[in-house]
């Protein structure tokens, strides 16, 4: 049992037969999953129950005997082995009044036995960087690497770290109505640069504004992005003039030019909005 569900390589919730589990205290604590926990590179834990509000990891002595195994309790450790031969599959120590298992240190001495071992393609999948199960079999089809034969290579299930590594985030839908309803209520504005080579005119910057509802464009080069303020300035008051009618709200994304104070008292002063669209997600 244990209550970490991110030790799981595999977790189900199917665990009818389970309702709460009584502690040594009397206290209970929920049953939410059953699964499967992952050892070692080849060794696993099978029918391990996820429990809510438990503070240890526990391993049942009681279906340790019942899989055929005996357990040998001594001052500072503890063995278990195989019933039939006496075969050691592994070894705890003592510390305090309890006795642990360090799966994850020499302690153990893991042998076999006991855990079910992992799919050899699976082996080799990790062994070669997470490598897709279709370029394996042609690995070993047309025989690249050495001891890569008779074996089943089978996608039965998802490794955690091959999701986060190839997961992609889905599409943004495309907008399908128009949220402005006249020229100069929202502008979307930004600014690139500095660009590979200087222009005759000593620019570096280009300055872009855009109309939300026209998609009208007006590009201004510069020769430093601190010039945004003020080329903004003089194109809010032309604007205003030509299509006689005021700028609402403007909005940029989170550039240093754009977040300082002259721009920020320049709008406060004509009252206009000034709105940042989200980091990473502009959409």
């Amino acid at each position: 049992m244990t209550s970490d569900f991110r030790m799981f390589t595999s977790l189900s919730g199917n665990v009818e037969e389970y309702d709460k589990i009584t502690f040594g205290d009397n206290s209970k604590g929920k049953v939410e999953g059953l699964g499967k926990i992952e050892i070692s590179s080849e060794y696993s834990i099978s029918n391990v129950l996820l429990v809510d509000s438990l503070n240890f990891n526990l391993l049942s002595v009681g279906q340790l005997c019942d899989l055929g195994f005996q357990c040998l309790f001594k001052p500072n450790e503890v063995i278990v082995s195989k019933i039939d031969g006496g075969e050691e599959v592994f070894k705890g120590f003592r510390h305090n009044n309890l006795y642990l298992v360090d799966f994850n240190s020499k302690k153990a001495n893991l042998q076999a036995c006991l855990f079910s071992k992992n799919s050899i393609g699976w082996l080799w999948h990790r062994r070669l960087a997470h490598v897709g199960m279709g370029t394996l079999k042609k690995v070993m089809k047309k025989n690249l690497v050495r001891s890569l034969k008779d074996i089943t290579f089978e996608k039965n299930k998802l490794f955690s770290a091959c999701q986060a590594g190839k997961q992609v985030a889905n599409t943004h839908p495309s907008k399908t109505f128009m949220s402005t309803s006249r020229p100069l209520e929202l502008l979307h504005m930004d600014l690139f640069g500095p660009t590979t080579y200087t222009s005759i005119g000593g620019n570096n910057y280009g300055f872009v504004i855009v109309d939300d509802f026209s998609r009208s464009t007006w590009v201004y080069f510069l020769k430093d992005k601190t010039e945004v303020a003020h080329v903004f300035s003089k194109f809010d008051k032309r604007a205003q003039n030509e299509f006689n009618t005021s700028i609402v709200k403007i909005r940029s994304d989170n550039g240093r030019e754009f977040d300082n104070t002259n721009i920020e008292e320049y709008c406060d002063e004509v009252g206009i909005k000034h709105e940042f669209s989200a980091t990473y997600t502009p959409q």
